[in-house]
């Protein structure tokens, strides 16, 4: 068995035998604060508006980060994790698995440049510094968040890659 534990918006994906994938992420973030959220993303990144409405998000998030009417991340407070979703699957049914940021997924699931797919083939031929590359290589075709409205010009980019 693979025991899996994903807390906050960082996911674990399996790749099958068949080449299929299934995704576990904690998305309880993004149903928090969205107002202020949408503000941020109303405006290119490096301007004094974002920095004003991120500023303004970012001090909201931390009034609810790590209680029960927010979202949970790891951090100091231990009951976080007592809020992660938990599972396990089949080993025999799994090729291979990748724990990543959500810099790292948001080339699927934000940017929509890639599928778990190619992921997956990027992972195998340039290993995670390669997909790491092209996630730099995205952002930077877009570096004041005007086509992918966001944060910041770069996320944290972070991958660990396994196969047996």
């Amino acid at each position: 068995m693979l025991d899996y534990l994903v807390l906050a918006d960082s996911p674990v994906v399996f790749e099958d035998v068949q080449g299929g994938h299934t995704v576990i992420t904690d998305l309880r973030v993004d149903d928090v604060l969205p107002e202020l959220r949408a503000e941020v993303e109303s405006h290119e990144t490096h301007t004094p508006g974002h920095r004003a409405a991120l500023q303004r998000f970012v001090l909201a998030q931390r009034q609810v980060r790590n209680t029960p009417d927010g979202y949970w991340v790891a951090s100091t407070n231990p009951e976080a994790a007592q809020h992660c979703l938990t599972g396990s699957t089949e080993l025999r049914d799994v090729r291979s698995a990748a724990v990543m940021s959500d810099g790292v997924s948001r080339l699927v699931t934000e940017y929509e440049m890639a599928t778990w797919y190619d992921v997956f083939a990027a992972l195998r031929t340039v290993g995670p510094r390669g997909l790491i590359e092209t996630v730099r290589k995205t952002e930077a075709s877009d570096p004041t968040g005007r086509r992918w409205p966001r944060y910041k010009s770069g996320d944290d980019a972070t991958v660990a890659y396994c196969q047996w």
